[in-house]
């Protein structure tokens, strides 16, 4: 990919980065944000309507933007897609930051431990360790069956769209449908209102059979990373059922630590609040 830049970017006193690839990088963040309009673009950056048009056709050369020809507003180009394709590739890092945590509870709980992110509508597993008991829960299952495609239901996707600020989860709420795939999926979108607000203030979330039949989930959010993401443990409640507070406690202090971790590899990117992680 080559972004043609017209001259050396420079550092100003409060050490922020100038030139077409840093207006660059200020452009994809506010198309990523729901933001298309090269006014309201140049109202977020600082950065003339001009500036931004320009590196906008920029973008659009190294297909970084696209630019629908109908309402004029720009979007996230191919490029964007192809490169965040492979999540597992494009997220080896995170990974590399919690597989220590991972392989803990794993070996405490004796249950699948699953570290999913949100990206964009879409939510997806992109590390899993299974339980060594022969009947298990596996993350093949959703990822390999269409009846699980883009369903919004589960402790774990609960927790992502917590982290979410109310403005992107109404947008999402209101563009999303929600479709029974047990008898105890929560459908209704204001149960689901209410249950997100008790996750924010507690930290945590579990669901029974809302997704897989006979099984639970224990899920916490974790923090600092540019993505929503959430880290849980799924089983047959019949093992799970009665070990609900010590595996939320332990989940809990694995997400203070790779948090941590987090903060230190890649930067404070996303507001960290451990008060959501003391409860029990």
């Amino acid at each position: 990919m080559v972004i043609v830049v017209q001259r050396p970017a420079a550092i100003l006193p409060d050490n922020k980065v100038t030139g077409s690839i840093a207006h660059a990088t200020e452009i994809l963040v506010c198309l990523a944000d729901d933001i298309h309009k090269v006014s309201d673009i140049a109202r977020q950056t600082g950065f003339s309507k001009s500036t931004v048009h320009r590196v906008l056709k920029l973008m659009e050369q190294s297909q970084l933007a696209i630019q629908d020809t109908i309402n004029r507003r720009y979007y996230l180009g191919p490029l964007i897609t192809r490169l965040a394709s492979n999540a597992i590739t494009t997220h080896k890092r995170l990974i590399t930051c919690v597989d220590a945590e991972m392989k803990r509870i794993s070996y405490l709980s004796e249950e699948t431990v699953v570290l999913d992110i949100m990206m964009g509508l879409n939510y997806l597993p992109i590390h899993e360790i299974p339980s060594q008991h022969d009947l298990k829960v596996s993350q093949e299952i959703k990822k390999n069956h269409p009846l699980y495609d883009k369903v919004y239901a589960g402790a774990s996707v609960k927790v992502l769209l917590a982290q979410l600020d109310d403005k992107k989860l109404r947008t999402l709420l209101s563009v999303i449908t929600i479709r029974a795939v047990t008898s105890r999926t929560i459908t209704d979108k204001r149960v689901l209102l209410a249950q997100i607000a008790e996750i924010r203030k507690l930290g945590y979330s579990v669901s029974r059979s809302e997704l897989i039949p006979d099984t639970i989930c224990i899920a916490v959010p974790v923090f600092r990373y540019h993505l929503p993401v959430s880290l849980c443990v799924v089983g047959p409640d019949m093992r799970l059922q009665s070990r609900i507070r010590e595996v939320v406690m332990e989940l809990k202090a694995s997400s203070i630590r790779i948090s941590k971790n987090i903060g230190d590899i890649f930067g404070e990117r996303k507001r960290y609040d451990p008060r959501l992680l003391i409860h029990a």
